[in-house]
């Protein structure tokens, strides 16, 4: 308000401006609400919908993999046959579906490290995999990647539940298995892991494609 000469009419402008809810003299704050979805140039390239076809690839695969390990255990032959190579290239395509549905899933997160740690875990292994069904048989320094890849996947893995169930955008019972996932993959793989691991991630896909989650985040990011 700009002062005149007259303290009267000074007065009734005021009296005016406050009235109408006016308050030029306090400064507005920004909104400290938490931006949705989360920045981020990797995150913000994996839709919900990318994150969600990733899990319905990796949960088919995995149930594929399962029911073939489960019908054909392998011996305790090192050599590799024909058969194991085509499994080892079906996970090796859900291993990279897998780093992608991490990513995607940090949008829904606090952080995103936990994340990228588990995508880079998964993807680190494909090395083993790959060089396993190339070569036919297990190189010498495949033990010491799978190590570091499956740890990287493990405190990643752990990591986005955490960050995931403190953001409480995404649902517990979603959640919680993540973590889990590389027991039924991994340690239980000749008794059919696969399948319980597949049905699980086929649900998270269900879930993400359907537009489920994105509409859980915006309702709680829009309170």
């Amino acid at each position: 308000m700009t002062p005149t000469s007259d303290p009267v009419l000074d007065a009734r402008a005021r009296a005016a401006e406050f009235a109408a809810g006016s308050t030029p003299t306090r400064e507005s704050h920004p909104s400290t609400t938490r931006a949705y979805p989360r920045p981020g140039r990797l995150i913000g390239r994996v839709s919900a919908r990318l994150a969600g076809i990733a899990a319905v690839t990796a949960g088919a695969l995995s149930i594929v993999i399962g029911v073939l390990q489960f019908l054909f255990p392998q011996d305790e032959d090192p050599t590799i046959d024909p058969r194991t190579r085509v499994i080892l290239a079906m996970f090796t395509i859900s291993l990279w579906a897998l780093a992608v549905l991490f990513v995607g899933l940090a949008r829904y997160a606090r952080s995103s490290w936990g994340a990228i740690t588990a995508a880079t875990g998964t993807v680190l292994l494909t090395i083993g995999t790959i060089t396993s069904a190339v070569n036919g048989i297990d190189l010498e320094f495949f033990p010491a990647v799978a190590m570091v890849a499956n740890a990287m996947w493990l405190v990643g893995a752990i990591a986005l539940c955490v960050s995931l169930v403190r953001a409480k955008r995404v649902s517990l019972w979603l959640a919680l298995p993540i973590p889990f996932l590389q027991v039924p993959l991994l340690f239980l793989s000749q008794v059919g892991g696969g399948v319980p691991a597949g049905a699980f991630l086929l649900i998270l896909g269900g879930v993400l494609v359907t537009g489920r989650i994105e509409g859980r985040a915006r309702r709680l990011a829009a309170h």
